[in-house]
């Protein structure tokens, strides 16, 4: 069977919700001839008369009101498809999801998020923020489009471009005696009470490898599992803190990170999206922002 041609569907629908030719015509943008034709070639794929046609006057008949009522909402559908598509393509619309690990979101990404409001209010943004696991897990699942991570840089199903080189500092009251150092190093503290993510997170996995060759280590005082938790340690005052720098207060001048040494340990900060994903318009355009931003700052706050 042949089946009816979109345009055609299309020029019935017109016709029979303007009940006029020549208004329909000039809707379409056709000659009504042209227009004539298309119904015409309907009629003969379908075997039915779907107008009454006089000099004067255009009425449906009872097969064409009838499958005007079943094909009326199929176009308007495929239309508020077409158009939802273009807005998304254009920015007028949509969604981008981006994942970022914990201790990075409050330091780039309020900053892109203003920017790109700016230029595409009618987009959603949406963040997960997680551990490094967990962020790298919604890449490769699809749940974000792309994501800022410090791991999956030797991993296959992502690809994983390199943005910041970040080191790990100590975390200081800024009354602190070590607060004006411009290093410290590990062994120095042993003099003081410290405090150290768990073997949960990723932070103490990059830590610990580092150190595997110093013989002696000081013993923290007390772990937790998240570096957030670490810094409001340090604020009330109860221990210094290793954390990585980005995790350091923006605004807040309670707190000063100081550089380690021997050895010192750095990890890199990178935008990580699954291979062989093509991103949404959304997405690209809110990943050319944030990568733009953190090239733009490649020193981070805090003391070195």
């Amino acid at each position: 069977m042949v089946k009816p041609s979109l345009a055609d569907l299309r020029a019935f629908v017109t016709v029979g919700q303007l009940q006029s030719f020549a208004a329909a015509a000039q809707s379409l943008h056709l000659s009504q001839p042209a227009l004539s034709r298309r119904i015409s070639h309907l009629e003969g794929v379908l075997g039915v008369r779907l107008f009454d046609r006089t000099t004067r006057s255009v009425e449906l008949t009872l097969l064409g009101q009838r499958f005007l009522g079943q094909v009326r909402s199929v176009v308007d559908e495929l239309d508020r498809s077409v158009v939802s598509l273009h807005d998304v393509a254009h920015l007028e619309a949509g969604d981008v999801t981006v994942g970022c690990v914990f201790s990075a979101v409050h330091h780039f990404l309020p900053g892109v998020i203003r920017s790109f409001r700016e230029k595409h209010p009618h987009v959603l943004v949406r963040l997960i923020e997680e551990g490094a696991d967990e962020v790298l897990a919604s890449v490769k699942q699809g749940e974000s489009d792309f994501a800022l991570d410090y791991i999956g840089m030797q991993d296959p199903e992502v690809e994983f471009t390199p943005l910041l080189k970040e080191p790990f500092v100590v975390a200081c009251p800024a009354d602190h005696p070590l607060a004006r150092r411009r290093t410290v190093r590990w062994e120095e503290l042993a003099r003081h009470p410290y405090a150290l993510v768990s073997h949960e997170s990723r932070n103490r996995v990059l830590i610990d490898q580092a150190l595997a060759e110093v013989k002696r280590l000081p013993r923290p005082v007390c772990e937790v599992r998240h570096v957030s938790t670490l810094i409001g340690i340090v604020e009330n005052g109860l221990a210094i803190a290793v954390v990585p720098q980005l995790a350091l207060p923006r605004e807040s001048g309670a707190v000063v990170g100081v550089r380690l040494a021997d050895p010192g340990i750095t990890r890199t900060i990178g935008l990580v999206r699954r291979n062989g994903r093509s991103l949404s318009p959304a997405a690209t355009a809110f990943a050319q922002l944030l990568t733009q931003a953190i090239r733009a700052r490649a020193k981070p706050a805090g003391r070195k």
